[in-house]
């Protein structure tokens, strides 16, 4: 799930399939691999933080 603003202001809470978001993963995974070192300190907070939720979330999956 993600909280989406578009360009009149107004917000949106959107799901992401599974497919979508491991598709993401893998997009981030390479910008990260490609960008090593130049990355500016806010977006490595930012990919740091998804990179927790995103293991926490696929470690909940395997569990059950």
């Amino acid at each position: 799930m993600y909280i989406d603003k578009d360009s009149w202001g107004k917000f949106s809470i959107n799901d992401l399939s599974e497919k979508d978001l491991r598709l993401f993963y893998e997009a981030l995974k390479i910008y990260a691999q490609q960008n090593l070192g130049r990355i500016h300190p806010e977006d490595n907070v930012r990919l740091f933080s998804f990179d927790r939720e995103f293991n926490g979330i696929m470690y909940e999956e395997r569990r059950s």
